[in-house]
């Protein structure tokens, strides 16, 4: 088949390219702003989170004023202190690092899960807008089926009428006609339910947003760029650090203690030479005994295990799915190949069709029929090269700097 690489031709656009095409379009705005700003704060959220998370090991400064009353010494008789301690642990068998990158690799892991959210949204708006394009040239083309209907009907009354068939074509043709209308119905109701939804997701107008031509995807590209690996990447760093933290929880801990504290004397000590205003201070060394330290230890490794069999997993339906969509963009390849084909028949036979109508063989109810035809073809190969932009937008949707 001499036209078996069309679509390959056609989707000749490289990575760079589409790039540029990106970020010369509206894609970044597609959403709506309600979207937009509900995505930002989940961001947002996660971003503080993961801080929280980042510094939990920091114990807090504890400040206290206290004042108390007794009347041991007849009169009530009023003292006050004031106190500022900390207990604060410094060394924990490589825990505090741990805790720290664990909650650098939690909030990374965050981040891209809502950055994969938005992707998911803007590939929600691109179907819609893709699948609104492919149902104008669907109703294009039963507009043109249905003109064919009502011409095969002309035709076969005719031939009818004049005793030259039976009634059974005649009745073929006009089922024919009432299942084109019917389907015809049907895609009005597909339209606007698709601009229904279009409106949930965005607040631009769906027909004056200008669709990105995807080409396809270098593999290396597809596998190292790809965000839910990275995302999972980040899910197995975060497990392992989670793993030794769950370990040195269990081990020795050395802490700093301080306090500051400024207070009214005791009047039993009214003649002594205590100080108000002093400073304690020390450091202690904490071993958590528990009789779940090993079963807490054995599921944080197989936490682990589990994120690492995940990961190794989605690298295999990742590499899988861009195999898949190959063979199907081959498929949609040989249709518009079939269908130019197709087309140049049909031309040709348009051609024929003329001269026998200019003969007074054909009539031009043949013509028209055979005219509308050719059209239809050409509308479906504009159908397939849409089928592709949407397969492709599969593979696009979830890689770094795509969308």
């Amino acid at each position: 088949m001499k036209d078996l690489n069309v679509l390959t031709k056609l989707l000749a656009v490289s990575s760079l390219s589409f790039s540029l095409l990106v970020a010369d379009s509206e894609l970044s705005n597609i959403l709506s702003n309600d979207k937009n700003k509900l995505l930002e704060y989940q961001q947002e959220q996660s971003s503080v989170q993961s801080k929280q998370l980042e510094n939990s090991w920091i114990n807090p400064i504890v400040m206290q004023y206290s004042k108390n009353y007794t009347t041991q010494f007849g009169d009530a008789l009023g003292t006050g202190q004031f106190m500022v301690s900390v207990d604060q642990p410094i060394f924990k068998m490589g825990g505090i690092w741990s805790a720290i990158k664990y909650a650098k690799a939690l909030g990374k892991a965050n981040a891209l899960d809502v950055e994969l959210q938005k992707r998911q949204l803007i590939s929600q708006a691109l179907n819609i807008l893709y699948n609104l394009k492919k149902s104008k040239y669907q109703l294009a083309k039963l507009e043109l089926m249905i003109e064919n209907d009502r011409l095969d009907i002309q035709i076969q009354k005719e031939s009818y009428d004049e005793g030259l068939t039976n009634r059974t074509l005649y009745d073929q043709a006009l089922l024919k006609h009432n299942q084109d209308i019917t389907s015809k119905l049907e895609l009005d109701l597909t339209v606007t339910k698709l601009e229904n939804d279009f409106s949930l997701l965005s607040d631009s107008d769906p027909y004056s947003i200008e669709l990105p031509n995807f080409g396809m995807i270098d593999q290396e590209r597809y596998m190292q760029e790809q965000l839910e690996i990275q995302r999972d990447e980040f899910r197995v760093e975060e497990k392992k650090h989670n793993k030794y933290m769950i370990f040195t929880k269990y081990m020795p801990e050395v802490s700093v203690t301080g306090r500051y504290t400024k207070e009214d004397l005791n009047p039993l000590f009214a003649q002594s030479t205590l100080k108000t205003e002093y400073y304690n201070y020390g450091f202690k060394v904490t071993l958590p005994l528990s009789i779940t330290s090993f079963d807490d230890i054995q599921s944080s490794k197989i936490e682990y295990l589990n994120a690492q069999i995940t990961l190794d997993e989605k690298k295999k339906t990742m590499a899988n799915n861009l195999k898949l969509s190959k063979k199907r963009l081959s498929i949609i390849d040989q249709k518009i190949a079939l269908s130019k084909e197709d087309a140049q028949s049909y031309a040709s036979m348009l051609t024929t069709a003329k001269e026998f109508e200019a003969l007074g063989d054909k009539t031009n109810f043949d013509t028209k029929i055979v005219s509308n035809t050719l059209k239809v073809r050409q509308l479906d190969q504009e159908i397939y090269k849409i089928d592709a932009q949407l397969e492709l937008l599969g593979l696009y949707v979830n890689v770094a700097n795509a969308l």
